[in-house]
């Protein structure tokens, strides 16, 4: 885990290296734990001034995604074998990017990741409403990860989401079938 954490701060240094001024690119916290109701996180901020004579928000968007944390490293290469893994297929909204940029320029972005997208999708063979269901949720995969261990982290990091949409279906006394299928 702190090797993975310490490989996406070096990648995300070298993005915001791109488009921020020389020296402003600076790590105030490194591989500090926030816990929450259903997960502990090991977070670590990468902060820098932007360049704003020559660069932009869009700039900054452009050098910094897709996140590190989402391709590993060699960021390009390894786009690149996703995409002949994933047979590209879209991933939606999951590992993109979800935020505002306003009017002055201020902006904050997020990775969308432990998402769900519900889609309504159509019965006509017994008229029940019926929705499928997406859930983006995955692991970072280093050459010392335990693959098992990750599998078990991608359940654990997806679970409120599953089980969010279990109840919601339940309420609403509606079918949901999922997308895709969890992977080992």
């Amino acid at each position: 885990d702190r090797a993975e954490n310490l490989m996406i701060v070096d990648l995300l240094r070298n993005d915001l290296g791109r488009v921020c001024q020389v020296g402003s690119v600076h790590v105030p916290k490194l591989m500090h734990i926030e816990s929450y109701a259903t997960v502990h996180q090991m977070v670590s901020t990468v902060r820098g001034m932007l360049d704003g004579d020559k660069m932009h928000a869009i700039d900054l968007i452009e050098a910094c995604f897709p996140g590190g944390s989402m391709t590993g490293a060699p960021k390009q290469r390894t786009m690149e074998i996703l995409d002949e893994i994933e047979q590209g297929v879209s991933r939606g909204p999951y590992s993109g990017c979800l935020g505002y940029i306003s009017l002055n320029g201020c902006m904050d972005m997020n990775i969308v990741i432990r998402s769900a997208v519900l889609t309504p999708s159509d019965n006509p063979q017994n008229n029940t409403e019926t929705w499928r269901a997406s859930i983006g949720c995955g692991g970072a995969i280093t050459a010392l990860s335990d693959s098992d261990d990750e599998y078990e982290e991608m359940l654990l990091k997806s679970r409120v989401v599953r089980k969010t949409i279990s109840d919601w279906a339940a309420l609403k006394r509606t079918a949901v079938v999922s997308v895709g299928r969890l992977q080992k």
